[in-house]
């Protein structure tokens, strides 16, 4: 195995490169099924103020058809968006699409359109989704600023203030609002960098995603890229599911928000530059799996 080389640090915590991922990856690589796993905000694209202007990396995409031809190979998308908007912006057949962290789930045919996406969504109480639709009507109300930017992923709904010129006192008028709305607290709060997120008791998230995904494909090697503290959980259970003997794999942190990488480069084994090299890995990867499927 190649030494990892130190390519320098983001908030203390060293750096690898695409080529010292693989590296670590390649004693993997023999078994079969593969399953490459995936957030895409800030890992596959890069973070834009305007959640709505996020795309997707040239490189990642074609590195992701690449993976999802190569037979015994699963990709999978796991994001806080819904699955169609995911779709959309990856536009990969043959892929799996968990939107919402895993409320929706869809998997995409080879060679269909994203539009055609059929989604399944987990049963969660009817209530929830009229309370996130009350919320999201209630903060465009009383915030008109062009700043605000209310992503509706019923029954989840989360509040973006990214472009907010006092990100403080954005957080505290979102907070305001949504303390006055659900009074009692029905909806779980989930505060992000620049962004509040509402999510009903019990919703999945990318820890049940990963560890479903898991159950389904039973992979011999699993690869889960991630930048943010909700891929934590996908992280966690990869490495547990490793600890146990189930597969082999590698938790792969992606340096895209220096302040939110303390508390994500711990529970990864190691940590990328930037969507940049993230895509360059899975290229790679891309590459190597290809050659030995068809070696085989």
């Amino acid at each position: 195995m190649a030494p990892q080389r130190d390519q320098g640090s983001i908030a203390g915590h060293a750096l690898r490169t695409a080529a010292d991922a693989l590296a670590l990856a390649t004693p993997m690589l023999a078994g079969r099924p593969v399953l490459v796993a995936s957030d895409f905000d800030g890992t596959l694209s890069t973070l834009v103020m305007d959640p709505w202007g996020a795309a997707m990396l040239p490189l990642a995409r074609r590195a992701l058809r690449d993976l999802a031809v190569i037979p015994g190979v699963h990709v999978a998308l796991i994001s806080g968006r819904t699955a169609s908007d995911l779709a959309g912006r990856v536009r990969i057949g043959g892929a799996t699409y968990l939107g919402n962290h895993g409320v929706e789930r869809g998997h995409l045919p080879r060679r269909r359109r994203a539009e055609t996406l059929a989604i399944e969504v987990a049963p969660l109480p009817p209530h929830f989704t009229a309370l996130a639709d009350l919320l999201a009507a209630n903060v465009e109300r009383d915030i008109p600023e062009s700043w605000m930017v209310v992503e509706r992923k019923l029954p989840a709904v989360t509040f973006h203030y990214r472009g907010a010129p006092d990100i403080a006192t954005a957080a505290a008028r979102v907070t305001a609002i949504v303390d006055a709305t659900d009074s009692e607290g029905q909806m779980v709060r989930f505060p992000g960098r620049r962004a509040l997120e509402l999510r009903p008791p019990g919703a999945p998230a990318k820890g049940e995603s990963m560890r479903a995904l898991i159950d389904e494909h039973r992979p011999a090697i699993a690869f889960m890229l991630g930048d943010d503290r909700y891929d934590v959980q996908a992280f966690e259970v990869l490495r547990a599911a490793r600890g146990a003997g189930e597969l082999d794999g590698l938790a792969i942190a992606v340096a895209a928000h220096p302040d939110v990488l303390p508390d994500v480069a711990p529970h990864a084994d190691l940590v990328l530059a930037g969507p940049k090299d993230a895509a360059s890995f899975l290229s790679r990867l891309a590459r190597v799996l290809a050659g030995s499927s068809a070696a085989g």
